[in-house]
């Protein structure tokens, strides 16, 4: 019996949770729909791309990989674009694209050849490697990047150090971080934090956006207002309400239905991946797989808990549903990769157990 060429078990959760964020914005932000489209056709391109080139080829170059990355993560000093107080977008005609979204995947390569190889004292070359971008990411300022990228990071660590030998050393490294966070963080981060503490203290200023959020939220019932119906999006009383809010515009219009839906599409897809970690003969790119995962799940489960209240604002979108780009230029080439080691192992039926 010939192998299926398409693993529809990871493809099907990430094209139904990228048309229900079209199907979103096309509600909220109508005007934003066509360039949408036009970053989800780049998508099915480059997701295309990436799953017909065999993942060995791509680990292989993972020197190339890194260096490029870095040089890519460098140019927004040079040629960005500032907003904000930052520089971390390059602009590209009537686009902007984010180096140290694009990035991701590739630094996650790395990291797992690294963690894989037989080189002497590979943990401290594996540490040496987060280092340099995640310094670059943390002075453009881009926190909830620099984040995202450590989890991912981290899961890699974990495959060589067990919690056990850490883990005084992290809460160490904990405890030293708060009489230190005022010298670390910029200002705005550090309000970020006192704010989710208590918004209303400054409900007009740094709580606004939260408190709005949670409004948008709670007023969603059970099966939403309904498509075009949302007073907090539609009448823009929620910020950012198509990009890192995007989870309570969804949740105001369709509700907790409509919600539990994203988060059931989210668990099918990083259940698939994790699947396929374990499916794969290749000790790399079953480790990639798991990192990947870790990471979209750390993205997904801050999201969601920042547009409910429950963790502080960081700015990380949620996957495949948020507005832009980068985001989903990253997304394309990290499922590419899983899909392209998804079809050289050696099973391909969805586990029923």
């Amino acid at each position: 019996m010939p192998k299926p060429r398409i693993d529809f078990w990871l493809l099907l959760p990430a094209m139904c949770l990228s048309l229900l964020g079209l199907l979103i914005l096309r509600s909220i932000v109508p005007e934003l729909l066509a360039n949408q489209l036009l970053f989800f056709a780049v998508f099915v391109i480059i997701f295309i791309l990436f799953s017909l080139v065999d993942y060995r080829i791509i680990f292989s170059l993972h020197l190339l990989v890194f260096i490029v990355s870095l040089v890519f993560l460098v140019l927004p000093f040079f040629f960005g674009v500032p907003s904000r107080g930052a520089v971390r977008w390059l602009q590209l005609g009537n686009f902007s694209l984010q180096p140290s979204e694009v990035v991701k995947p590739f630094l996650l390569v790395t990291f797992v050849i690294i963690a894989t190889s037989q080189l002497p004292r590979k943990i401290l070359l594996l540490i040496l490697a987060l280092a340099a971008p995640l310094l670059i990411i943390f002075l453009q300022p881009d926190l909830g990047s620099a984040i995202v990228l450590f989890v991912g990071w981290f899961t890699i660590f974990l495959s060589l150090v067990p919690p056990y030998k850490f883990l005084p050393l992290g809460l160490v490294g904990l405890l030293l971080f708060f009489p230190a966070y005022k010298y670390i963080l910029k200002d705005y981060q550090r309000q970020r934090l006192m704010t989710y503490v208590n918004p209303y203290a400054d409900p007009l200023g740094q709580g606004y956006h939260i408190i709005q959020s949670l409004i948008a939220v709670g007023s969603g019932g059970l099966f939403g207002r309904g498509l075009g119906h949302g007073t907090q999006s539609q009448l823009r009383f929620l910020p950012e309400h198509h990009t890192d809010f995007i989870f309570a515009s969804l949740a105001e219009e369709l509700g907790f239905a409509g919600s539990l839906v994203v988060i059931i599409l989210l668990l099918s897809l990083l259940w698939r991946i994790y699947r396929i970690s374990q499916q794969t003969s290749d000790p790399k790119a079953a480790l990639f797989c798991l990192s990947a995962a870790s990471l979209l799940a750390f993205q997904a489960a801050v999201n969601i808990g920042m547009n409910s209240g429950l963790v502080p604002i960081t700015g990380i979108t949620l996957p495949f549903l948020s507005y832009g780009g980068s985001s989903l230029l990253s997304l394309a080439i990290t499922l590419g990769l899983i899909h392209s080691i998804s079809l050289s192992s050696r099973s391909y039926n969805f586990p029923k157990g």
